[in-house]
């Protein structure tokens, strides 16, 4: 890495971001890599901890560094992208990108529907519900969480081998009004809470995307409303081109 230059007139933990950008668009350090620890780059340029704390949190707010307790600060894999315009779903582009896309069911079974899952559902309220709770894996590490609630009748004809392959609604892609269903979404930036934050590896207060979405079939009878969140470090949403 190139020195800290005490003459010029950008702030020193400006310049120390410089420095450590270099290194992960170069491709020195990559995704995944451990990056020198704070006392090491104190050392290395001379710096106070504050300067240093500061270039590594503006990274770590842009997206570019997560830090992880224990363990130390590491590069990010790039964000993974979805658009709900595109042909290819994020199982897909993960495929493409020669990452191993994966879920983890952590429940699953009958629940009575709660005020705003009956009314997504066009349910009366208290009624008798599926509700599938799975972490989104790629490589092996979680990038999401979803709960999905389903009517009955749709519940029934779950695939239960899809469960843990293919794309969001893969178990139950083979149900006949699945061929001409569209989803409505809607997309929000908040704050992680437990116990969510500890699912997605991530400290509480971490930037997440939270996703609500529900598909229905081209009568409009609703087949499934979902309730998700990822990683703000790990996933971006696209819309349009």
């Amino acid at each position: 890495m190139l020195s800290i230059d005490r003459t010029s007139p950008l702030p020193l933990h400006h310049q120390l971001k410089q420095r450590l950008l270099e290194n992960i668009e170069s491709g020195a350090w990559k995704p995944d890599d451990l990056i020198p620890s704070e006392q090491e780059l104190q050392d290395q340029f001379g710096l106070s901890r504050t300067t240093v704390r500061q270039a590594l949190s503006d990274l770590v707010h842009e997206g570019l560094l997560v830090r992880e307790r224990g363990r130390g600060t590491f590069v990010t894999p790039p964000k993974m992208t979805h658009s709900p315009d595109a042909h290819k779903g994020l199982t897909e582009f993960m495929l493409e990108q020669g990452i191993t896309p994966g879920w983890r069911v952590l429940e699953k079974g009958f629940v009575t529907a709660d005020k705003e899952t009956a009314v997504n559902l066009n349910l009366p309220p208290g009624s008798r519900v599926y509700r599938l709770h799975r972490l989104r894996l790629a490589e092996d590490k979680p990038i999401g969480i979803h709960t999905a609630f389903l009517p009955e009748a749709v519940a029934g004809q779950i695939n239960e081998v899809a469960l843990l392959e293919g794309g969001s609604l893969h178990y139950i892609s083979h149900i006949p009004q699945m061929m001409t269903s569209r989803a409505s979404r809607i997309i929000e930036a908040v704050p992680a809470v437990e116990p969510g934050a500890s699912l997605l590896q991530v400290a509480p207060g971490s930037p997440i995307l939270q996703i609500t979405r529900v598909v229905r079939s081209s009568s409009g009878e609703p087949l499934e409303y979902l309730q998700a969140c990822y990683r703000g470090d790990r996933f971006k949403y696209q819309i349009g081109d």
